[in-house]
């Protein structure tokens, strides 16, 4: 039995360190942040509206069956008054009356119409309708690519945001632990009569700024954790382990990734899609000025006494021109197609963003890459020199001055090092959103 409580203990244990070991990465940072994003189901809908659009569009094309009724109060029956001058002649003039008013129906009627109608002729207007309903869903969709992209590209942010700030946390708790042990030397040296006391009370004054430094790292990772929680939809104060990650360069040319991105975009995808369904729906409202034909079948019933068959049906064919509307039609259809004019203009600016967007993307994971290399040099350099002018210190070949400048130096370095590292990382995710690889 002991050891039954034993085992289930240690796997719990077990259990409780794999969880709290684990480190997020990045994809599933992403996986995350697309099923929480706000945005994105916002696209979601306007999807489901343009499908809606789509299904109206195609259903404007189909059979139509409209049923209208009515029933009818008057305040008195209908009458009409009967001239009976022409019979009153000879011995009838004496029972025959000038007028006769006879009703005509009730003081109530009922009338009941249904009506199956059908376009047959359209000018063209149905098909351009739908054509721009499936473009215009097609230029949704292509947004709705754009919000992922710029979801995955914010998230990549925050990302190396918070390894950002858990670096600079480690940077200066490592910094405060040197300046400690520092501080406890310069107070032995101070002891043995070996340093003034200013040395002593600079060695104070270093010390406090470096906490401070801490309390600044420690409140920059809360904040950045906060924003990396928002963007997956958790508690902002939720713990926040990621997994680190470098990237290697990139070496593809600039002329084939800006290829690329004009093959991937969704954004020109978007505007293209969105001008086409411009110059569709142009040529619908244009066809509206054309003749429009359909076929109706209806049947009509109505309660009237002096019918002798109330139910009637008919059949036909119906013709609608508008031959002349003062140029109403006309300037619609031209200010819809000024507008599909507008959005291949946006089209071939985003088209020159796209490439502006490449070439920076690719000019900064240069510079970081580069900016990588001097750094870890210069750590490399700056861990020796600290050792170098703390001996010397210690030997009282140096001042305290030098061996302070010394460690602010390495804390910088390494500083610089996770800087470079991460903004090399990120220029590479932000290469990949600019082709639309992300």
């Amino acid at each position: 039995m002991k050891r039954t409580v034993f085992s289930l203990a240690w796997l719990a244990l077990a259990g409780s360190l794999s969880a709290t070991a684990y480190a997020e990465s990045l994809e599933d940072a992403w996986q995350a942040a697309l099923s929480a994003s706000h945005p994105l189901r916002a696209d979601h809908y306007r999807i489901e509206a343009a499908r809606e659009d789509v299904r109206a569009a195609e259903a404007a094309g189909r059979p139509k069956l409209d049923l209208q009724g009515s029933w009818t109060a008057l305040d008195d029956e209908p009458r009409a008054r009967v001239d009976l001058s022409p019979f009153r002649r000879g011995p009838l003039a004496a029972v025959v009356p000038g007028s006769l008013e006879v009703p005509l129906a009730d003081n109530s009627l009922a009338l009941a119409q249904a009506k199956v109608s059908l376009p047959v002729y359209t000018s063209g207007r149905l098909d351009a309708l739908r054509d721009a309903a499936r473009l215009a869903e097609a230029a949704t969709a292509h947004g709705t690519d754009r919000t992922r992209l710029e979801v995955k590209l914010q998230v990549a942010e925050t990302y190396f945001a918070v390894l950002r700030a858990q670096e600079a946390r480690q940077v200066a708790a490592q910094y405060l632990d040197s300046l400690t042990a520092y501080r406890r030397d310069v107070g032995n040296f101070h002891s043995q009569g070996l340093v003034p006391r200013g040395d002593v009370l600079g060695a104070d004054v270093a010390l406090a700024d470096a906490r401070q430094k801490v309390i600044a790292a420690d409140e920059a990772f809360r904040v950045a954790s906060a924003a990396y929680n928002r963007l997956l939809g958790r508690p902002f104060d939720q713990p926040v382990r990621l997994d680190d990650r470098s990237l290697p360069r990139e070496t593809r040319r600039y002329e084939d990734l800006v290829q690329l991105a004009g093959e991937r975009r969704p954004e020109l995808a978007a505007l293209s899609a969105r001008s086409q369904a411009l110059q569709a729906r142009s040529r619908s409202v244009r066809a509206e000025g054309g003749p429009q034909v359909g076929v109706f079948a209806s049947y009509q019933y109505l309660d009237h006494p002096a019918l002798v068959k109330k139910g009637i049906a008919a059949a036909g064919i119906g013709v609608e021109w508008a031959v002349f509307d003062s140029g109403l039609t006309r300037a619609r259809a031209a200010s819809v197609a000024r507008e599909a004019e507008a959005a291949q203009e946006e089209r071939d600016d985003a088209e020159s963003l796209i490439r502006l967007d490449v070439r920076q993307a690719l000019s900064q994971e240069n510079d970081a890459a580069e900016r990588l290399k001097v750094a870890e040099a210069a750590l490399a350099s700056a861990d020796e020199y600290l050792l170098i002018q703390r001996d010397r210190y210690a030997n009282g070949l140096a001042s305290q001055t030098e061996v302070l400048t010394a460690e602010a130096r390495r804390a910088e370095s390494r500083r610089n090092l996770f800087n470079a590292r991460y903004d090399h990382a990120l220029a590479v995710y932000r290469i990949r959103r600019a082709t639309g690889e992300l």
